[in-house]
């Protein structure tokens, strides 16, 4: 099980790493394309991470490794929004002050990797619901700030 949850994130982010300047030099719908399929794999950790926080499942084992994926997959954030991706290229829910304010988006993805960081950290230590809660509402809050 260790070699799995080693390997995980380093698949996670090999696989961000390699396929995201492929989509983004695309431009337009490609890149945008290639942003919801990202975004939705991060939907995916934080619901999978939601339903054990609830006691909806008893999957504690699980957390540190979409926890990994979360932070590996941070990483790759402010590279999915490149200028000409935006509402002008097709059906996004991004909002236009990314593209508006990219010092702003810049500071708010910053705060959105320290926060996975923060929770990988704690989701390495403890499978206790409560000790993990406050690292993860940080983490939601931080993806809520940055408005993409």
């Amino acid at each position: 099980m260790s070699k799995f949850k080693l390997l995980v994130p380093a698949l996670v982010g090999l696989a961000v790493a390699v396929a995201a300047p492929a989509f983004a030099a695309g431009g337009g719908a490609e890149a945008i394309k290639y942003r919801q399929n990202v975004m939705t794999a991060i939907g995916g950790h934080m619901g999978a991470i939601a339903a054990y926080m609830k006691g909806e499942v008893d999957h504690a084992a699980h957390v540190p490794i979409h926890a990994d994926a979360l932070m590996e997959t941070s990483r790759a954030v402010a590279d999915l929004f490149p200028k000409g991706s935006g509402p002008e290229a097709g059906e996004t829910r991004a909002l236009g002050k990314v593209w508006e304010d990219p010092s702003g988006f810049d500071a708010a993805v910053k705060a959105m990797e320290a926060a996975a960081e923060k929770f990988a950290e704690v989701a390495a230590g403890t499978a206790d619901r409560k000790a993990l809660g406050a690292a993860f509402a940080e983490l939601g809050k931080s993806c809520r700030r940055r408005g993409a």
